[in-house]
């Protein structure tokens, strides 16, 4: 675990020494190449040497580009997990909106409902007026058609 205070260390003292208008034209530079093996991370890593023998010259890294690439990236999920934020509360006023509009369509259902009812009730009663206006139509036609038709014919005289 020390390696990696030592290198957070050497992150935060190189991060206080770069100039903050430090610009970085491309993004090639912040790019680290990492050799492509399918060997286990713990057999890439190198073996400490004894503690007599001198420290190898490793490459030598790029703290502050490693940093702004970092920097970009909290940046980058930053923006991300507000812009998350942002789409859940549209979801969240589309859902209710949708309710208003889903409760407003089912008080329009039952008033069309309603009326539908009354209109049918109407069309049943005067369907049973119409019935009876028809038979008391054909009461009167008969009534007029017997009365009539006897005054009319002439009497025998004999």
């Amino acid at each position: 675990m020390q390696p990696a205070i030592s290198d957070l260390a050497t992150v935060t003292n190189l991060r206080q020494n770069t100039p903050a208008s430090e610009a970085f034209p491309n993004g090639a530079d912040k790019i680290t190449a990492f050799p492509a093996t399918s060997a286990p991370l713990e057999a890439a890593r190198p073996v400490a040497p004894p503690a007599s023998a001198p420290a190898p010259a490793g490459p030598q890294r790029d703290w502050p580009s490693a940093l702004a690439l970092i920097e970009e990236t909290s940046e980058a999920i930053r923006i991300s997990d507000l812009r998350y934020a942002q789409l859940e509360e549209r979801l969240q006023q589309t859902i209710s909106q949708a309710a208003v509009n889903m409760r407003e369509l089912e008080a329009q259902i039952a008033t069309a409902n309603e009326m539908l009812w009354r209109s049918e009730e109407r069309a049943r009663q005067a369907e049973a007026r119409a019935l009876e206006a028809e038979a008391w139509l054909a009461r009167l036609h008969d009534a007029v058609t017997t009365s009539f038709s006897q005054a009319n014919r002439p009497q025998s005289r004999g």
